[in-house]
């Protein structure tokens, strides 16, 4: 099995009272990621929220110039429970002219901001499927303060609409349901329990689904606070700790398990190549 490499490509201060007053980061962290990512000779997929992309069109160019899938992360990164069915709809057409209008053609997946499909918002799956998509990989299969959607199952499966959805990977530990190769979680949790949960499930027969952000390998963040914290203060300093040693810790982890693109895997899970979201058509709701 392997471990599926997925960037969240997203400007946090966007969402931060006077964001755009501390300093931009954005280029400067992805480039780390593509450098190293080079460095190793992987691809990873990059999941594109649509406002970011129109900020950098040559970034987004840059980032599929060298192999990497560009996938979407919703244009203004909002929930699909503060969109709804008719409003995700536009919200998708738009991310996906963002990335066409940076030159982007194949378009498989996407990803749900903060893993908000849930099964309150199933209906996303047909609007996926309607669109073209492939796959999503929007479901966090536990119970969660923010979104959770436990009955799912931990097991990528393709849903009643057609398209796949592969779940985040939790940590097989029971009283700690939390993504094991995510963001935050990668950075402060045990590195011995991380790298315990993730060869546990990869000799279970399932994919690694990890996300990282920009902002997890940036070391010179001013503090603010993060949202989505509650304004809770002590939250907000894990948000800090562990961000030079995301790589590293991933550079063990590939030395055991291989690390690849969600496209590449959803290939293998298809058995035989798969459809991309290839031409305007249904971009522009004919």
């Amino acid at each position: 099995m392997s471990i599926l490499l997925g960037i969240d490509l997203e400007d946090v201060r966007d969402w931060v009272e006077n964001g755009h007053s501390y300093r931009e980061a954005v280029p400067e962290t992805t480039r780390i990621y593509l450098k190293q990512f080079k460095a190793w000779g992987v691809q990873a997929t990059f999941f594109v929220v649509g406002n970011l992309a129109r900020r950098y069109p040559q970034l987004i160019a840059e980032i599929a110039a060298e192999g990497h899938e560009i996938a979407c992360h919703g244009d203004r990164h909002l929930q699909l429970d503060k969109l709804g069915p008719q409003g995700f709809r536009e919200d998708l057409q738009n991310n996906l002219a963002a990335l066409r209008a940076c030159g982007v053609r194949d378009i498989y997946g996407f990803r749900a901001p903060t893993f908000s499909l849930t099964k309150q918002t199933a209906w996303a799956h047909e609007v996926l499927s309607d669109l073209g998509f492939t796959y999503s990989s929007s479901v966090l299969p536990a119970k969660n303060p923010l979104y959770g959607w436990p009955e799912f199952g931990r097991s990528p499966r393709k849903t009643e609409a057609g398209c796949w959805e592969l779940p985040v990977t939790l940590l097989d530990v029971p009283g700690l349901r939390v993504p094991a190769a995510g963001g935050v979680y990668f950075r402060v949790l045990p590195f011995l329990l991380t790298n315990w949960s993730i060869k546990r499930t990869s000799k279970a027969g399932q994919p690694v689904l990890t996300y990282f952000h920009p902002y997890d390998i940036d070391t010179k963040q001013e503090r603010f606070m993060h949202p989505d914290l509650g304004g809770k203060k002590h939250l907000n300093l894990l948000m800090y700790i562990g961000r030079a040693r995301l790589l590293p810790r991933l550079d063990k982890l590939r030395r055991s398990l291989p690390l690849i693109a969600y496209r590449d895997y959803v290939v293998r899970l298809a058995g035989g190549p798969v459809e991309t979201v290839a031409d305007g058509s249904k971009l522009l709701g004919e």
